[in-house]
């Protein structure tokens, strides 16, 4: 990309007059004007991800240990949120975490605290730090409120939904009694080391409870994934006080009949959904998550966003969002009578397709200039205006 070609990006993403919010707004009413109201299945996910980048100057930007790729990386952390059909992935909302680094200002504090009988210039300097301190503790966000922030968002819309479904980093009292206040049902992995309360009154680790269940308390329960796979799990299910929370669902869920390898665990606030096929399904549906990122990062530019000022980068996410909802939800293909009708399952596949009719798009008006003499002179004197300027300058 040469350099007038990353301004021209640059000052379209900074400077041109269309709203962040704005548009964001009447995305996720298009999108919930999209969605059928249907009795399928319907959940909305909280995820994040790293967004790699290799400039240090990019908005957002820090070094983070990716888990993935077992080692640091410069990158942007990302929380999104995402409504999932059996048919349709759709991202919805997103914001950046930003490292607070709060636990390294609060040590050079202490170590930096000036003597008693220290001058008062040093106290002075000493004290606008302190306050400064105290500002970024009010103003930065956690993960987890970002998370509260984005179900706030998918409430304001009023997405119907069955569930919000949620990694275990995200298990937390506070963004969980965000969802509750709503009414609506989460599901979320539990940690094998979470503590659960036993019929003695104890507690141990739910992994400990696991192993303790005989054989017969596990069902083999089967689900199916969203491209119809069917799968069987063994499953026991059941209410119990998780410490210092209180009495939520928890299901153990075995991948073989042996009770081989680790179990996998999961809780909820639907201590009605007493048959594991409720909450394995639903929870499910979750899985593709990582597809969109892919999708996202692969075929439409989220990675490839370069840009220093943080308005840059949300619009540059914005219009991202934006082409993969159109994609999965407004997009129909027009192919010609004589070709067999492809099954467009994937954002790539869309992606390919839809260049193809651009560049046939581009031909037709082509054709249409070529064939109207006018036309064709005034694309003529346009470009060689813009050549003769250039060599001006």
């Amino acid at each position: 990309m040469s350099d007038t070609d990353y301004d021209s990006l640059h000052h379209f993403m900074t400077g041109s007059p269309w709203s962040v919010d704005d548009f964001r707004e009447r995305r996720l009413n298009w999108i919930k004007s999209q969605i059928p109201d249907t009795k399928s299945s319907t959940v909305i996910a909280i995820d994040s991800s790293f967004v790699h980048h290799v400039g240090k100057n990019i908005h957002g930007v820090y070094y983070y240990w990716d888990y993935a790729l077992r080692q640091f990386c410069l990158a942007q952390r990302v929380v999104i949120s995402t409504l999932v059909t059996p048919s349709k992935l759709v991202p919805l909302g997103s914001q950046i975490y930003h490292r607070g680094f709060l636990e390294e200002q609060k040590l050079y504090l202490e170590e930096t605290k000036p003597s008693a009988d220290a001058p008062p210039e040093a106290w002075e300097e000493f004290n606008d730090l302190t306050k400064k301190y105290e500002e970024n503790c009010k103003e930065h966000k956690t993960q987890l409120e970002i998370a509260a922030d984005l179900v706030d968002e998918c409430e304001q819309v009023g997405f119907k939904k069955d569930a919000y479904v949620l990694d275990g980093a995200f298990l937390n009292k506070e963004l969980m009694g965000r969802i509750d206040g709503y009414g609506q049902a989460w599901i979320s992995r539990l940690a094998k080391s979470r503590l659960v309360q036993i019929a003695t009154g104890g507690f141990v680790t739910v992994a400990e409870f696991a192993k303790s269940l005989p054989r017969e308390a596990f069902i083999p329960t089967v689900v199916r994934t969203r491209h119809g796979e069917k799968r069987v799990y063994w499953c026991a299910g059941k209410n119990m006080m998780l410490k210092h929370w209180k009495r939520l669902r928890v299901l153990i869920s075995y991948d073989s009949e042996e009770l081989d390898g680790e179990p996998y665990f999961l809780i909820s606030n639907k201590t009605n959904w007493t048959q594991a096929h409720k909450l394995l399904q639903t929870y499910m549906m979750r899985d593709p998550i990582e597809h969109l990122i892919r999708d996202q990062k692969q075929e439409l530019g989220f990675e490839d966003n370069q840009q220093r000022k943080e308005i840059a980068v949300l619009k540059h996410w914005e219009l991202s969002f934006a082409a993969q909802a159109f994609l999965e939800l407004g997009y129909v293909a027009d192919y010609p009578e004589e070709m067999p009708v492809p099954a467009l399952e994937t954002i790539g596949q869309k992606c390919r397709f839809f260049e193809i009719e651009l560049l046939q798009s581009f031909i037709r008006h082509i054709q249409a200039l070529v064939l109207d003499p006018q036309g064709t002179k005034e694309v003529f004197d346009y470009l060689k205006l813009k050549r003769l300027n250039r060599l001006a300058h």
